[in-house]
């Protein structure tokens, strides 16, 4: 399992080699009834016949090459520092990878998950509630009630750890001793749990996922890229407060962005009514 789980590592860490390409990957291997290994022990000429497409046109990066050429002590000390600090590398083979983001239709499933937390999580009912990071007091109440009372109901609450109704969502599961799933836009290794440190139990009842290289920083590209996978992972998307799609200045709501990918997607899309909110 390690070794698989290190060889993942190393094929998301190959130059050229993407989240469509390693996708193409996962798919031919399966349908050929391959492992991982046997990927990494292939000649030219055995990668060029398993996958076709790779090596030329678009892909033309995701070379054989590009995996043999490789840092091989530099990758294995990145590994070893992951699993030091208790990361784990959820690959799209494997038992742990979420079916709901795998079996999604229309969807790019991230081959590759690094977490930190319960991994359980990753198939409980979920629900996500998002909004804008400038947000009004209501606003933030409302999250936090929201989340609070899915948590009794036992529903896990996701999120994507910005200020404002992100964080009011998580606080609110995790205050009622429910649980919460905090999607980054960063790579795992810039998570600072002091945002939700004041709660005692959180590190038992909290699941943090990252889809970017572990020490990648936040990026408004990352961002939209979480929102998709923040909705693929829930049964329905909870929005309480949105900007404009896009605003005076042409900045473009990552809530606005969220609630589409949800429609997209065919997931339940639920918009907060402020003429009702407590």
């Amino acid at each position: 399992m390690d070794n698989e789980q290190y060889l993942w590592y190393k094929l998301f860490c190959a130059d050229g080699f993407g989240k469509k390409s390693i996708n193409i990957i996962y798919e031919s291997m399966k349908k050929n009834n391959m492992n991982i290994e046997e990927l990494f022990d292939m000649n030219s000429a055995e990668f060029k016949k398993v996958f076709p497409e790779l090596g030329s046109g678009r892909f033309n990066r995701a070379n054989f090459q590009a995996i043999h050429n490789l840092d091989e002590s530099t990758i294995r000390n990145e590994y070893d520092e992951l699993l030091q600090n208790n990361i784990s590398i959820v690959h799209i083979d494997s038992k742990f990878y979420p079916r709901r983001v795998k079996e999604l239709p229309d969807f790019s499933p991230p081959p590759v998950l690094f977490c930190q937390g319960q991994l359980s999580l990753f198939n409980a009912e979920s629900i996500a509630i998002v909004g804008a990071r400038k947000c009004s007091t209501v606003g933030k109440n409302l999250a936090k009630q929201t989340a609070k009372k899915l948590a009794i109901e036992g529903k896990n609450v996701v999120s994507g750890y910005a200020r404002g109704i992100d964080i009011s969502a998580h606080l609110g599961a995790l205050e009622t001793g429910g649980t919460t799933t905090i999607v980054l836009g960063s790579g795992i290794c810039e998570f600072s749990s002091w945002k939700i440190s004041s709660q005692q139990n959180w590190k038992m009842n909290t699941l943090i996922i990252s889809q970017f290289h572990p020490k990648m920083k936040w990026s408004g590209q990352n961002a939209t890229m979480r929102n998709k996978l923040t909705c693929a992972l829930s049964e329905a998307v909870v929005v309480i407060e949105s900007g404009e799609e896009i605003n005076d200045s042409g900045k473009r709501s990552g809530t606005f962005n969220t609630a589409k990918n949800a429609l997209k997607m065919g997931i339940p899309l639920f918009v907060a009514n402020f003429d009702q909110a407590p």
